[in-house]
């Protein structure tokens, strides 16, 4: 039995369909997983215009120590000072995907490095992310929730 597919999609296609729901489920979890890296990518570049690209419009960021961030703009708002200071190496372990229709939830562990463009003093800390993904009209993957706990004590200025 299949608990994973049980519970995270609407059950197999009648039999006879021409459609897989296992092909299916296997390409979003693949377009979900290259999402995740092209995040990733910016983050580690810096990019704040790619990272906010992958938000849907109503996004809602969840900084550690700070309130709640609606909207793609305030997001923008928020990382592009962080990007300016630091040189962020960014990496995501073990992540958990479950996936439901056009919804699904991206859980794991992620460590970084944060070297200060001023005086290259590093920073490495790590803790636990949760994503929460929603399926555009344009059929691509975007990030509509996200929150994370860093082990750093709580600093809005280095998260």
């Amino acid at each position: 039995m299949d608990l994973e597919g049980r519970i995270c999609c609407p059950g197999p296609p009648p039999v006879g369909s021409t459609s897989s729901w296992e092909d299916e489920r296997v390409s979003d979890r693949e377009a979900i997983e290259r999402r995740r890296q092209i995040w990733i990518d910016f983050t580690t570049a810096g990019d704040v215009a790619g990272c906010v690209a992958l938000l849907t419009e109503d996004a809602v960021w969840f900084p550690p120590g700070m309130a709640a961030l609606s909207g793609r703009e305030p997001v923008r708002e928020w990382m592009a000072p962080f990007f300016e200071m630091y040189d962020y190496d960014f990496s995501v372990l073990n992540p958990l995907l479950r996936l439901a229709g056009n919804w699904a939830l991206d859980r794991g562990t992620f460590t970084s490095t944060l070297t200060s463009r001023y005086d290259g003093r590093q920073t490495s800390h790590g803790g636990e992310y949760l994503i929460s993904w929603r399926r555009e009209s344009d059929g691509e993957w975007y990030i509509e929730r996200y929150v994370h706990l860093s082990d750093l004590e709580e600093d809005a200025s280095v998260s």
